[in-house]
């Protein structure tokens, strides 16, 4: 599905090279900032879905096997090796270490039904039931001290961690790939009478102005939210928890983020764009597809 995805952006990319156009403006910093900066709001609420995703997703994974170790077997990293607190924390962790082994297998699982699932449910489902799935997996683990119902819970991790790989950056290419237009009275000549499907224009944007934009940019925006939330787990969740007192707050953090994921992929996040019937006048706009 990724690679579809790629492929379609390389042949968007070889559609605009093709055209004949040449850049005004060598590509540079000050251009790149810009495009950074100007992004279509659709694009801006789903960089900071994905973000919230990966927030949520990175405080359980950094923190599962000490959570395992200190809430669920009540073991103790500081204690003395030969004690019984200590033995209980290693024990813990190992357990952790399969329950991240489920975790892996449900979530190449749910990668190979994914797309049979998009077929027969919309992408707004899908991405509500990973989040939501994620956070009530999150939060049962943190409340539960059954071994075997924590380790269960670990196949929603997969679920959302699939979720995370495949749809934003689907949704991404649909942005691209969403405005059907049929020519017009007097358009198109020597052109096939059918759709074309052309960029939106707030993801074409404008060469005169430089905001320029490209599926690369744009995928790289999406997948650099990996790392942002990399930087905010690292910073936030040592004094969190310390401050609880166990690993058991990554846990609860993570299950709130999700929840506010969410919610924000159910109000915030754009899955449709709406048609127009007559071609845009506009030149900057470029067809993604060959019309031939």
């Amino acid at each position: 599905q990724v690679a579809n995805i790629l492929l379609n952006g390389v042949k968007y990319e070889s559609e605009l090279n093709g055209s004949g156009e040449t850049s005004e403006q060598p590509l540079s910093m000050k251009l790149l900032c810009s495009t950074v900066c100007q992004m279509p709001k659709a694009l801006r609420n789903l960089c900071i879905n994905h973000f919230l995703g990966w927030l949520s997703f990175e405080g359980m994974l950094l923190f599962y096997t000490d959570f395992m170790g200190e809430v669920v077997f009540q073991g103790n990293p500081k204690a003395p090796h030969n004690s019984d607190e200590y033995q209980k924390y290693n024990a813990g962790v190992t357990m952790g270490c399969w329950g991240m082994c489920i975790y892996a297998f449900s979530a190449a699982f749910y990668s190979a039904t994914l797309e049979k699932l998009e077929e027969r449910f919309s992408t707004r489902t899908l991405y509500f039931v990973a989040y939501l799935a994620f956070g009530l997996g999150t939060g049962l683990a943190t409340l539960s001290r059954n071994i075997y119902v924590v380790l269960s819970l670990c196949a929603t991790y997969g679920i959302l961690f699939a979720t995370l790989c495949t749809l934003p950056y689907s949704l991404l290419c649909d942005y691209y790939q969403s405005r059907e237009v049929s020519p017009g009275p007097g358009r198109g000549e020597g052109l096939l009478r059918r759709p074309l499907t052309l960029c939106p224009p707030q993801f074409v944007g404008s060469q005169a102005e430089g905001t320029r934009r490209g599926m690369g940019v744009d995928i790289s925006l999406l997948s650099c939210q990996y790392f942002l939330a990399q930087i905010l787990v690292a910073l936030a969740m040592g004094p969190l928890t310390a401050a609880v007192g166990s690993a058991s707050g990554a846990m609860y953090f993570a299950s709130l983020v999700s929840f506010l994921g969410c919610l924000f992929s159910s109000l915030c996040v754009t899955y449709e764009s709406p048609a127009t019937e007559e071609l845009p006048p506009t030149e900057e706009q470029r067809p993604l597809l060959p019309r031939a």
